[in-house]
């Protein structure tokens, strides 16, 4: 099989991140993908745009370049992104994260192994320019596993997903209602249109963590997620279910102080909640 990284950059990134973000995916790797796709959701820094012309003079007809004139987000730029994947998987790969180097080879062996699978993912450790590890999240293995815990949380980590192309062929993409969130809804859609999801307990991801991150996931994206397992908690299981208690306390819990979320995740109370049957 072929793989294609599909990685979006966009001009509030920094040019040291996607080096970094590159390297993992080429230099690092046991198992080099035959193609990268990075999208330019518009105009960057001319930081950035020195790693992207660094990397495109190295590898050549190997890194695909999309370039949108102006910025589309992210949903809307990965569509677009995978109309130009030539590959039969696609390694989805944000621009300050870090693939770790066996993550092709693994993700790859196990879909040559389970044909029955269209999406795997696999645990990633969290970190930050201080330290190497604030968290480890897994995530359910089996799709049956993934099945019960969406309605909990999202049951991948977006960019350390490998899926394969064919999906999208037949008609699967992401939803371009949603500019955040995206991810949760793709998964909603995958397993209602009968496609079959995975996780590897290996970590396969190092995940950047920035700023004002709890800030970020109590404002903003409440509302939409909210909305995403509301809609496919009822496209899977209909009006009458217990599940829609989750996305409620999700949406109340969003809504909390910044102050009193980070508590909450460092706590581990969140993490003893959506492992409890």
């Amino acid at each position: 099989m072929t793989i294609s990284v599909l990685m979006s950059v966009y001009k509030s990134e920094k040019g040291p991140f996607l080096e970094r973000a590159l390297q993992s995916v080429w230099d690092d790797q046991t198992r080099k993908p035959n193609q990268i796709v990075l999208i330019e959701d518009g105009a960057l820094t001319t930081e950035l745009y020195d790693v992207v012309n660094r990397w495109k003079e190295r590898l050549g007809e190997t890194l695909t370049l999309c370039v949108n004139e102006v910025n589309l987000g992210l949903t809307k730029s990965l569509n677009k992104g995978i109309l130009a994947v030539t590959s039969d998987l696609i390694a989805r790969m944000d621009s300050d994260d870090i693939a770790v180097p066996n993550r092709f080879k693994l993700q790859e062996r196990f879909l040559e192994e389970h044909p029955e699978i269209d999406i795997v993912g696999g645990s990633m450790q969290e970190f930050d320019d201080e330290h190497e590890c604030l968290n480890v999240r897994h995530y359910p293995q089996t799709h049956e596993e993934v099945c019960k815990y969406i309605v909990k949380a999202c049951p991948l980590a977006h960019p350390a997903v490998m899926m394969r192309k064919r999906m999208f062929d037949e008609g699967l993409q992401y939803d371009e209602r949603y500019r955040m969130s995206q991810d949760i809804k793709l998964w909603y859609d995958a397993i209602l249109s009968g496609y079959k999801i995975a996780n590897l307990p290996e970590i396969c991801l190092f995940f950047r963590q920035q700023g004002e991150v709890f800030k970020r996931r109590s404002r903003v994206k409440a509302w939409n997620e909210f909305k995403i397992y509301m809609n496919g908690i009822y496209r899977m299981h209909g009006l009458f279910t217990t599940a829609y208690r989750y996305p409620i306390a999700r949406y109340i819990f969003r809504h909390l102080p910044p102050s009193m979320v980070k508590r909450i995740y460092e706590s581990g109370m969140r993490k003893r909640v959506l492992e409890k049957s």
